[in-house]
């Protein structure tokens, strides 16, 4: 749920002890910073996606010198490659799929127009990160899929990278988990992603993307906002019926004005990270949110393009 779907339910509390311990953490917990770093671990906060992350850049270096001859070693059972956490798939570039232990009556098969509970076409989106220039190209995948032990469907989020193999064919290798946290970097690409889309396509064809469920723009519960720089709605997927909505007047758990301060930060600046403290849906005290946001002209007009998340680390943790 993103800071404009609280905005409608979400009123200022008085000042009380509470409050101005929360006031505190936010003063003296630094901001984000928006960089990226070349190791292609070391952009993600958490370990579970560093674990992902490190295993299939390392199938993807087996897959490199060995061609499909490392599939055996990827089919063998409480290795590190397959196990109760962890399992690979390799698909070619057409979609085909060519190595799938956790279910192998896939293998051979054309899956291009398999698609998501949401309608997302799961493997366009895989097979794009080979069709990439760089060799080791990589990219992350969202989607709404069944858990076989829970009742509602979950987001599972699979890291892919590129491989070549000796004999100069190009396979794309990945894995997934139900249960990786969202990363800045996840939010950060999406944004830029939303913004390209904007630029190429103009604002009525946009927005009609970013409000489809089954597109790439939603994804772990999230999804991508717009606004005008006087702070009125544009594009809000949880409400698509709303539209021109004054959020200038909406303020988070300590009474900030969230929305004024993207807008100020934004005339001395391109992009911005904010992070403010909002309850969860369902609780009482607040959690940290984080929202990345971009500045983007279009005709005369400059937008607000962003997305909002609930951090996953404590409050008083510094970032």
């Amino acid at each position: 749920m993103s800071l404009l779907s609280f905005a409608r339910y979400i009123k200022p509390l008085g000042k009380n002890w509470t409050l101005l311990f929360f006031s505190a953490i936010l003063l003296l917990t630094p901001g984000p910073a928006a960089g990226q770093d070349s190791d292609k671990t070391r952009q993600y906060l958490y370990e579970d996606t560093k674990q992902l992350v490190t295993l299939v850049e390392d199938a993807a270096g087996l897959l490199e010198k060995q061609g499909t001859a490392a599939f055996r070693e990827f089919g063998v059972k409480e290795s590190r490659w397959l196990n109760r956490k962890y399992y690979l798939f390799v698909y070619d570039i057409s979609g085909i799929c060519v190595f799938h232990p956790a279910t192998p009556e896939l293998v051979g098969r054309n899956l291009m127009q398999f698609r998501d509970m949401n309608g997302l076409p799961v493997l366009r989106y895989i097979t794009d990160v080979g069709r990439r220039p760089a060799r080791d190209a990589s990219g992350w995948v969202f989607y709404l899929w069944e858990e076989g032990t829970q009742f509602l469907p979950r987001w599972k989020t699979a890291y892919i990278r590129k491989a070549v193999t000796p004999d100069g064919m190009i396979y794309l290798v990945g894995s997934g988990s139900y249960n990786i946290k969202v990363e800045k970097t996840f939010v950060r690409d999406r944004v830029n992603m939303a913004v390209d889309l904007i630029r190429s396509k103009g604002q009525r064809v946009a927005f009609l993307e970013l409000k489809n469920p089954g597109s790439p723009f939603h994804f772990l519960d999230n999804y991508i906002f717009v606004m005008d720089m006087n702070g009125h709605v544009r594009v809000d997927p949880a409400y698509p019926t709303f539209s021109d909505r004054d959020l200038t007047g909406f303020r988070d758990f300590i009474g900030r004005y969230v929305v004024k301060e993207m807008i100020l930060k934004l005339k001395t600046s391109d992009e911005a990270w904010l992070q403010y403290l909002l309850p969860k849906p369902g609780a009482s005290l607040p959690s940290r949110k984080l929202a990345y946001i971009r500045k983007v002209r279009v005709g005369k007009e400059d937008l607000i393009v962003g997305s909002d998340f609930f951090m996953a680390t404590p409050v008083w943790m510094k970032l």
